[in-house]
């Protein structure tokens, strides 16, 4: 998975479409036939490129890597707790809550 920054043309020409849902589009690399689903472009949503291994259940949820890339990005405050009400985990750096919560409030970086 890798952070990208503009439209799909762009960023990926000559790439075989393939398939979209849940704004994200299923492309095909024209030299090596890897597939990558890659978000549409959203002015206030990072995008996001993700290796495929099979084009069967391409489309299913990908939250746990979206979280993976926030946790990654943020680092995680290990002296903290999240101030979300009952919960125990650690805060990311730059944020009163952990990845779930933060995840929550829409946050994605």
């Amino acid at each position: 998975m890798r952070r990208i920054n503009g439209i799909l043309s762009g960023l990926f020409p000559g790439f075989q479409w393939v398939d979209a849902a849940h704004w994200k589009a299923l492309l095909r690399c024209p030299t090596c036939a890897q597939l990558w689903a890659v978000d549409e472009w959203d002015k206030y949503q990072i995008q996001l490129a993700v290796k495929i291994a099979d084009e069967e259940g391409w489309n299913a949820s990908d939250e746990a890597l979206r979280k993976g890339y926030l946790a990654q990005s943020r680092g995680e405050n290990a002296s903290a707790k999240c101030m979300w009400n009952g919960c125990e985990k650690n805060q990311l750096n730059g944020s009163a809550y952990c990845v779930d919560h933060l995840y929550a409030t829409g946050a994605r970086t």
